[in-house]
């Protein structure tokens, strides 16, 4: 009788329990994304940031210093808007001027200078911006970390310039992080390490990124997708079994 009950309460109210929590999981870990994201705003512009204060005093400007939450409302709406219509005209044919206005007025600030024009040029290479020369040598490679069974990681070629340091031949390589690829680091990596990736472009490496791997399968080129081929690999393909006999697939 006990063993009875036992087995009725792991397999139908545990399980049933447990059914309805993985049913709910991706909601729920949506919300929470939709919370964090909300925070990092929040505390990156909201009252009391930098930023914040900046808005908030343009919608005082408008409402007056009594009324603080209504003056920071207006000024965010007001931010949203400049920045909307920022947009159009970047959009436009006069981007390139305004570009080349805004470098050169941030190249005239000596410590500015030299945080703006790196970040500048891999945040433009991400968006895909063309007859961007300064960025031509820039692409998407693998870097092992490592031994030859070591792990892998895609990351971006800053430039073709090689360093020497201790007589190893070395490139610059920024590493992106998840789920904001900007916040990445820059490392010297060995040549040997370093495997260029021709059929893959800027953006996918970031849709991968921003993504935490979930659109890898969309943006990976071909060559490095796996595809099942003999009835076994089928077989552990369609019920997602890991090989476990320490041999690497041939692709």
């Amino acid at each position: 009788m006990f063993g009875f009950l036992s087995r009725f309460w792991r397999t139908s109210i545990i399980g049933t329990f447990l059914t309805g929590s993985f049913f709910l999981l991706p909601v729920v870990l949506t919300i929470f994304i939709i919370i964090w994201l909300v925070r990092w705003i929040r505390d990156a512009i909201g009252p009391g940031t930098f930023f914040g204060e900046l808005i908030l005093q343009s919608g005082k400007v408008l409402v007056g210093r009594d009324y603080q939450y209504i003056a920071f409302s207006l000024g965010l709406l007001i931010t949203v808007i400049g920045i909307w219509i920022l947009g159009l005209i970047v959009r436009s044919q006069a981007r390139k001027g305004l570009e080349n206005a805004f470098d050169a007025a941030m190249d005239r600030v000596p410590f500015f200078r030299s945080i703006y024009k790196p970040v500048a040029r891999i945040v433009r290479f991400a968006s895909g911006e063309p007859n961007a020369e300064e960025l031509a040598g820039m692409s998407v490679v693998r870097c092992r970390l490592g031994a030859l069974d070591g792990v892998e990681t895609l990351a971006l070629l800053a430039s073709p310039q090689t360093y020497v340091m201790d007589g190893e031949r070395r490139k610059l390589v920024y590493f992106p992080t998840s789920p904001i690829p900007m916040s990445g680091y820059l490392l010297f990596m060995p040549e040997k390490n370093i495997t260029p990736v021709p059929n893959m472009q800027v953006d996918q490496l970031m849709k991968i990124y921003v993504s935490l791997g979930a659109l890898a399968p969309e943006n990976m080129p071909s060559e490095y997708i796996f595809t099942p081929k003999t009835p076994e690999e089928l077989a552990e393909a369609a019920s997602g079994i890991e090989h476990t006999n320490g041999d690497i697939p041939k692709v």
